[in-house]
């Protein structure tokens, strides 16, 4: 975490992660990390049965007060974030921990309260021992289970967040299932922990409830105190402390102003996304999870660009079959007809790991076995997303692509593997699509410089910016020593786009971008010039980027691409694009700040 005071006394700007955006200010109530004090005292063997009791029926009411807490949580958000409790729901049940907690009850004739937190310790330190990512991480829910189990057991409440009364900023080290399930958004406002990050629970959770929301903070819990006025910029991932009335007043116009053109780009959801001069720019969305298939339509995008696939194995404890693949598949492509939808295969590695898949740690995972190079090493593990793919495609409008491509013959061992499950489903007599379009992510700059050789065997192209930028520059865009050189307008970038688009056209072949330059608006006018044919990004960004495409001309877009490949510095290079970015849409430069 960076951090620093401004200059007016009293006011502390820290900056964090910010993982869910928008702009809150309100008084702080910090929520205490351990919960109740745990009572501790003496009981005789003749006891022992009626703390039994207290036990189980303690359980009891914990397993439905759970059940119930999943079951509101499915109504408002969907199955996938209240499956978030089915782990809660196996500690209840788990005989180990009940066999321990009624044998330390015999042995240590302590009262029931002090034996149930003393084995959850146990429990949790055994847990965060093990290699395995999943069980470890398994140590939050236990913690939770086991504070509310207490609560019940002392006739306590759990539910934090519903004895909020007033409008507020909640700050906490860290919120857990229970805490964020219990929330009334009308109530809490925003978000602040101390860690975190944008795939923790509570991220997700924010951005489902349309909270903003900053983590990874470290120590804010401790440094703010209930009662002080915080602002929350969630986009921006700053907490602003005692915010002087100057600052107050300028993020209040801000914000005034945002909404109005927030408001007006709403009306463009129907309308063409082409330029001025008839230049057609389709937008896609790019999605991870099925519940975010709503927002599309609402937005305005044209089906989608990019369905991520890892939320099927990522913190999950088994690994999804064949079955489980293609209804989700078929489910997101039913609700997007007739618009296409293009799915990628699993992307794993990285930064991405799942714990039920046995994977060799290494030294640089980002230059290891992931994507493609993984799914390959694997063919029975990667063949039974591609099957599942094929069914799922069957009378729908599905395309497939590969991630992290590098180079031709990665693409015909996957197309090869591809036939394979398509002679297998054909045998076996179950409906399959026999035609399915086939694309190629470029994102490592071998890739992208032999596209007219990878050409032959996909159907279109999709360049993912963000890893493209990241392998061709040696920047990793998250490390904060090196994050200045991540330039989205190096030369060296656009030419890669260049040479891709022109020879992905010489073959016929559509070209989109599906990384962050898409969603970039000031990038908009130099991806139009380079010729790509297509955007997908975040479904909330359609309306912005739509009128950027809307507001602009495809001739001064190309001269401005074209004066760009012949630019000394990415500097340069930015300073015309946001030139003609204020001169067309200032109202989109407005709202980005």
């Amino acid at each position: 975490m960076t951090e620093k005071t401004a200059e007016v006394p009293g006011e502390l700007v820290l900056q964090g992660i910010g993982v869910s955006p928008g702009v809150a200010v309100g008084e702080v109530v910090v929520f205490a990390a351990e919960g109740i004090p745990i009572p501790e005292r003496p009981i005789t063997e003749k006891d022992v049965p009626v703390e039994i009791t207290r036990f189980e029926e303690a359980l009891i009411k914990t397993r439905h007060q759970i059940s119930e807490i999943q079951r509101r949580v499915s109504a408002v958000l969907g199955e996938e974030h209240a499956s978030i409790f089915d782990a809660h729901l196996l500690v209840v049940d788990d005989r180990y921990f009940v066999e321990e907690v009624i044998r330390e009850l015999h042995e240590k004739h302590r009262n029931i309260e002090a034996v149930v937190g003393s084995v959850a310790e146990r429990y949790m330190e055994m847990l965060g021992k093990v290699e395995d990512d999943y069980l470890r991480e398994r140590t939050a829910d236990v913690r939770d289970v086991t504070r509310r189990v207490i609560e019940n057991l002392s006739g306590e409440t759990m539910d934090r967040m519903g004895q909020l009364e007033r409008p507020c900023i909640a700050v906490a080290r860290d919120f857990s299932p229970s805490d964020t399930a219990g929330m009334n958004r009308n109530i809490v406002h925003a978000f602040v922990t101390d860690i975190g990050s944008v795939t923790s629970h509570t991220a997700i959770m924010a951005r489902a409830l349309e909270v903003p929301a900053v983590v990874g903070l470290h120590d804010i819990s401790t440094r703010v105190t209930s009662g002080e006025t915080v602002l929350v910029d969630g986009t921006k991932g700053m907490v602003i402390i005692r915010p002087t009335s100057e600052r107050l007043l300028a993020y209040a116009k801000k914000a005034e102003d945002q909404k109005m053109i927030l408001c007006e780009l709403e009306t463009l959801k129907d309308k063409p996304s082409e330029t001025k001069d008839g230049y057609c720019m389709p937008i896609a969305a790019n999605i991870e999870l099925p519940m975010e298939v709503e927002g599309i339509g609402r937005f305005g995008a044209r089906g989608v660009g990019l369905f991520r696939t890892e939320f099927l194995f990522l913190d999950k404890d088994h690994l999804p079959d064949e079955e489980e693949q293609t209804t989700v598949y078929s489910d997101v492509a039913d609700q997007c007809a007739p618009d296409p939808v293009v799915i990628r295969t699993l992307d794993l590695g990285g930064d991405k790991f799942a714990s039920t898949l046995k994977t060799a740690s290494e030294l640089n995972p980002f230059l290891g076995q992931r994507a493609i190079r993984f799914c390959l090493a694997h063919p029975d593990f990667f063949k039974v997303q591609l099957r599942a793919l094929l069914r799922a495609a069957a009378g729908r409008s599905i395309s497939i692509m590969y991630p992290m491509i590098s180079c031709v013959t990665e693409v015909i061992q996957a197309n090869g593997i591809l036939e394979e499950c398509r002679k297998e489903l054909k045998k076996e007599g179950a409906p399959y699509a026999e035609k399915l379009r086939v694309g190629a992510m470029i994102e490592v700059p071998s890739a992208a410089l032999t596209v007219d050789l990878i050409a032959p065997h996909v159907d279109f192209f999709s360049i993912g910016t963000n890893d493209l930028i990241q392998y061709t520059l040696a920047v990793d865009r998250v490390n904060e020593n090196v994050a200045y050189l991540y330039k989205p307008t190096h030369v060296s970038i656009l030419k890669l786009i260049q040479q891709v688009v022109q020879t992905a056209h010489d073959s016929r072949i559509p070209v989109a971008v599906c990384g962050q330059m898409a969603a970039s608006p000031e990038m908009v006018p130099l991806l139009i010039g380079l010729g790509v044919d297509e955007l997908s990004i975040s479904p909330p960004s359609v309306p912005m980027i739509k009128d950027v495409v809307r507001s602009l001309r495809y001739t001064e877009c190309a001269r401005l691409a074209e004066g760009a490949l012949q630019a000394r510095t990415p500097d340069d290079i930015l300073e015309e694009c946001c030139a003609l970015l204020a001169k067309r849409a200032p109202e989109i430069l407005e709202l980005i700040g």
